[in-house]
């Protein structure tokens, strides 16, 4: 195994363990470096087994304040040690100079590593990165400055995390014997913008950034997302654009908030949803009007073909037939995933347990499908109907009968992307979008095939597919400087 490939299956041990702590604030007078963690681990250690052996160190804390790391110490660590030739470990903890967790686990042995080879320290690691590559501290995850110790490849690896001058998220490994850097790999993204496609001719635009909505009006394109998007981040540099000539130029819309769903009603107003509210009427001239208010965040909206429109928040519904005059609001009986409502104004949900509930008077009935092994992976109401896709293919009733027809796809679609009366539907991991016909209920057509693209979104204009893609990211090397 390559050390690349060594050093990445370490950071998915390292992300395991930043949280394991509770969170508090607490000053930094508690805080120590890695080496200082290692000794006060070895002196219980060696009352577990007195040959107790090093294996590993990672700092962990991520709420408490303090230097987070900027001084080379953190207040919390995790150390681990093995009785050598044995299946025993020993999992310590380490919290404010303290022992705050002792846990004996069994597993497979691993490298140990010598404490006499142990020659620097987190603080000289840390501004060696910050001499050789102006290493910044973490933002967004992990944040500040992070350390963990590991042997690889016969060495004792020693390996600061952070930020690199243009903010992604970089890790610089060092022999701990010598000082010598061993590798300085950074996340660098790739991918990312808005795609037209027409006629078998692909256009991007917004290259690099992340488009994680887009909306097609009568003759108007809305899209939004992240200008400046990092690998945990997609809130940094928060824009909604609208055009009105298909792309071609974009107008700035007045938000200041991160927009997470929009749509157009029939007379093209525009409707936009932040965290916590719900605004109407906004052009580049004004943010329009705040129609909903929320003490917490809206985590799903919709919205019929006459307008009316839910909202699930904090465990309730809230629904409005008079496009936010009023509203109306119900608790729903299980923690729900999605939420639909129908011109007719009945109410859907899908539980996380993946049950289909609609409200009746004031309860909530069961939908089951006509084969009740054949789970629900998404549904939407579109009109008066509910489409409903399983692996078997997808189901569509009208919610005021019984009777279920059935529609097959080539591949499963697992999540539904609903746009007004359109309706597209994309396979695992978004490698093929579909856009099925809400109407004469044919065989869904395959428009897009996403590879190595990241699909959030996709609305059609005319003959246009437009489709929303955010970055993906590949750890690339940095140049390896000599000490």
């Amino acid at each position: 195994m390559s050390f690349l490939k060594k050093i990445s299956c370490l950071l998915v041990i390292f992300l395991v363990f930043v949280n394991l702590f509770g969170r508090e604030t607490i000053a930094s007078d508690g805080e120590i470096t890695l080496k200082e963690a290692i000794n006060i681990g070895f002196q219980r250690a060696k009352e577990w087994n007195v040959k107790a052996t090093l294996t590993s160190v990672n700092s962990v804390d991520e709420t408490m304040g303090g230097s987070r790391g900027g001084k080379g110490k953190r207040f919390r660590w995790f150390v681990q040690f093995m009785a050598p030739g044995t299946d025993e470990h020993l999992l310590i903890g380490i919290s404010e100079k303290k022992i705050t967790v002792f846990r004996p686990i069994k597993q497979s042995q691993v490298p140990t590593i010598p404490y006499d080879e142990i020659k620097l320290d987190s603080s000289d690691v840390l501004q060696l990165a910050k001499d050789k590559y102006g290493l910044k501290p973490g933002k967004d995850w992990a944040t500040g400055y992070h350390f963990t110790l590991d042997r690889i490849d016969g060495m004792p690896i020693l390996t600061v995390f952070g930020n690199d001058r243009d903010s992604r998220f970089t890790r610089i490994s060092f022999n701990a014997q010598n000082g010598d850097v061993v590798s300085a790999i950074h996340k660098l993204p790739y991918g990312g913008g808005l795609l037209s496609k027409r006629m078998g001719t692909d256009a991007l635009t917004k290259k690099g950034m992340a488009i994680t909505g887009v909306v097609a009006g009568n003759n108007n394109l809305v899209v939004w997302g992240d200008k400046k998007p990092t690998q945990f981040s997609t809130t940094k540099q928060p824009f909604i654009e609208w055009s009105q000539n298909k792309g071609e130029t974009w107008t700035q819309l007045r938000f200041n908030n991160y927009v997470t769903h929009a749509w157009f009603d029939r007379n093209d107003q525009l409707y936009a949803t932040t965290e916590k509210e719900l605004w109407v009427g906004t052009t580049s001239k004004s943010k329009g009007t705040k129609i909903l208010s929320l003490d917490h965040m809206i985590e799903t909206i919709d919205y019929s073909t006459n307008n009316h429109i839910t909202v699930l928040s904090n465990g309730k519904v809230y629904y409005t037939f008079n496009q936010g005059e009023s509203w109306e609001q119900a608790i729903v009986p299980k923690p729900f995933y999605e939420v639909q409502i129908s011109d007719n104004g009945h109410l859907v949900g899908l539980t996380e347990e993946r049950k289909i509930l609609q409200r009746v008077n004031d309860g909530w009935n069961e939908i089951t499908t006509p084969n009740s092994n054949d789970e629900p992976l998404d549904m939407k109401v579109i009109n008066n109907r509910l489409f409903v896709t399983t692996q078997s293919g997808i189901w569509i009733r009208d919610l005021q009968e019984a009777n279920w027809r059935k529609i097959q796809v080539d591949e499963v679609v697992v999540k539904f992307i609903k746009k007004g009366e359109k309706l597209f539907g994309y396979t695992h991991r978004g490698e093929a979008i579909y856009s099925i016909n809400t109407e004469d209920e044919g065989k869904p057509e395959k428009v897009f095939d996403a590879v190595d693209i990241i699909v959030l979104d996709v609305d059609i204009i005319g003959d246009t597919l437009w489709i929303a893609t955010i970055p993906n990211y590949s750890w690339e090397e940095m140049k390896i400087q000599k000490r």
